[in-house]
């Protein structure tokens, strides 16, 4: 908890200037040594496009020309409570095979225990402590046949767990930009072999008020047959980009469950505060964020997220 206050503690400084965090950038270009963590960050990228080029050109048998743009986001953090607090880990890779298939992706990423997002009030690898997330996160690897003309993606591959568990997942996705306004509608079906079947269904609605402020609402719904339940949210949010570092996400949530008819669960809301800390690919976040419980009366309790994202791959080298 302690390394982590300390290290998003460049979050709370509202008043520092852009131009000192550009002067910063400048100092270290040119310096002969650069600090450990810029080279750290350019090892990992380096050796993550170096991977994904070398298993294009061994299942395509052709060396691709472009640069990679496969990519791995690491987001860590601490989520202090009234009464405990407790950590997180999740991270998602993208590996792209542009000359094996235009298609294929070889998706590999973190997986929450739960199928329904809508159910979920914090983070989803949320454990005691931030090694036991790392520890108990799970990974699933599958390869991931993309349709961009209807909106189709096919994901067939298995969840690294033990036992080992294979999945397939089919989703589609609509939507359009008209003037100002967005929509959009996704659909998908899923099948894992020991936690069953099921089904999700999304859509939402954007507005754009300007460049730096618009507003939405989405609704989702999933329904799994092992455990017989529906469960659905409701988002309510705003965006506003402060400038072009800082931006502020406002949302109220609301969450049902139910066999034959949704009940209230419960109600958040929250304020999530994002920080550009270092070029692209360093960002910090804040969200205290109040849930009231249906089971407790509503009584509203406070929880503090502090956490940090780390973007690694080629495009990130610059």
């Amino acid at each position: 908890m302690t390394i982590c206050f300390v290290v998003c503690w460049p979050l709370l400084a509202f008043s520092a200037e852009d131009d000192t965090v550009q002067a910063t950038e400048t100092e270290y270009s040119e310096e002969d040594q650069a600090p450990w963590w810029l080279d750290s960050h350019e090892s990992f990228s380096e050796t993550i496009g170096s991977w994904s080029t070398n298993i294009d050109t061994f299942l395509s048998g052709s060396q691709s020309p472009q640069q990679s743009d496969s990519n791995v986001q690491i987001r860590f953090g601490s989520i202090f409570n009234e009464d405990k607090s407790t950590g997180f880990f999740d991270f998602r890779t993208r590996l792209k095979l542009p000359n094996t298939q235009d298609r294929l992706r070889l998706i590999v990423e973190s997986e929450s225990d739960s199928l329904a997002p809508e159910s979920l009030r914090g983070e989803s690898s949320q454990q005691n402590t931030l090694i036991d997330s790392a520890l108990k996160s799970s990974v699933s690897a599958a390869v991931r046949y993309i349709e961009d003309d209807i909106g189709l993606d096919v994901d067939a591959g298995i969840r690294v767990d033990f036992p080992l568990d294979p999945f397939i997942r089919v989703r589609l996705k609509q939507g359009d930009v008209i003037d100002k306004w967005e929509w959009w509608q996704k659909q998908e079906a899923f099948a894992y072999y020991s936690k069953g079947i099921g089904a999700r269904y999304g859509i939402g609605l954007g507005y754009v008020f300007a460049p730096t402020l618009d507003l939405g609402t989405d609704f989702g719904i999933t329904w799994l047959d092992k455990e017989g339940l529906f469960y659905a949210r409701e988002n309510f949010f705003i965006q506003q980009r402060l400038n072009e570092r800082n931006r502020v996400k406002y949302q109220v949530s609301f969450l049902q469950s139910g066999e034959h008819s949704l009940e209230p669960d419960s109600v958040l809301y929250n304020v999530q505060y994002e920080r550009l800390l270092y070029k692209d690919w360093l960002i910090g976040q804040v969200i205290p964020q109040f849930t009231h419980e249906a089971d407790e009366d509503y009584e509203g309790t406070f929880s503090l997220t502090l956490s940090l994202a780390i973007l690694l791959g080629p495009k990130y080298l610059h």
